[in-house]
């Protein structure tokens, strides 16, 4: 059977040149033009950076990041906000009773018991779904994912060969292709058949509405699992992520819509 997602070596780059880069810049990190060790690993991506004008050599001895990478990380660090605001809501759905885990949000107290709710069976991960049929690269909501949840290691060695070669990569592909597909959500009722268009534009327009009502009373940060999503590393120059707005996160309850920050 043919695969739906894939990922080339191009995109590989892209987004491990896009990680490096959100390290150079806010540990500060910079690397030596003659990498020893485990940053040997790092040459592909830091020569791809180059060619792409994001990072430059200073002083013939290290990479730093040019303008024009720090705003290319900007540019990331938004749609990274956006994603952290948006779309977690999707990743516990119960389909068939028509329920959002995050309606629930407020009936726990500490990070334990609401985590322990999320990981009943009955929920189901919707956001390659929601993602892939708003016209988003579904592979890179995966990444993003695998950041939030710290799976590029920079703190375990080896990180630098995982970041391009290892086979975390292969698992981001494969969580996209067993992810529920939108085009899998139609059903039949006693009325008749119901495509899977209207499905999945429910679901989404019901999740903005949950999303936007708990924007209203709580800050994004403490949205998700009650634990801190905006994570201290992601910021640039002591610029963080864009604050969300619930105004402009309104055009979302169009279940087509995506913002500037999602296109090319």
């Amino acid at each position: 059977m043919k695969k739906k997602y894939t990922i080339s070596e191009e995109q590989k780059k892209e987004f491990a040149g896009v990680y490096l880069l959100e390290y150079m810049i806010n540990t500060p990190y910079s690397p030596p033009i003659f990498l020893d060790g485990n940053d040997q690993d790092l040459e592909t991506i830091l020569v791809w950076l180059m060619a792409q004008g994001l990072i430059e050599i200073k002083d013939d001895e290290k990479y730093i990041p040019t303008q024009k990478g720090r705003e290319h990380l900007k540019k990331f660090m938004a749609r990274y906000s956006e994603y952290l605001t948006m779309f977690d809501i999707f990743c516990a759905v119960d389909l068939e009773a028509g329920e959002f885990a995050f309606e629930s949000w407020e009936e726990f107290e500490t990070d334990e018991e609401f985590q322990a709710f999320l990981d009943d069976d009955r929920w189901d991960d919707l956001r390659v779904a929601v993602a892939d049929y708003k016209g988003m690269n579904a592979v890179e909501i995966v990444f993003m994912n695998f950041i939030n949840e710290h799976r590029f290691g920079r703190d375990e060695s080896g990180w630098q060969f995982d970041l391009l070669l290892g086979s975390v990569w292969d698992e981001i592909l494969e969580l996209c292709e067993s992810s529920i597909q939108w085009e899998e959500l139609g059903f039949e009722d006693e009325q008749g058949a119901v495509p899977a268009e209207s499905v999945v534009e429910d679901i989404i327009t019901q999740g903005t509405e949950i999303m936007l009502d708990l924007l209203g009373e709580r800050p994004v940060e403490e949205i998700n699992g009650k634990s801190t999503v905006v994570d201290a590393v992601y910021y640039v120059d002591e610029v963080g992520m864009p604050e969300p707005d619930p105004e402009q996160y309104k055009n979302y309850l169009d279940p087509k819509y995506k913002s500037k920050n999602w296109k090319n």
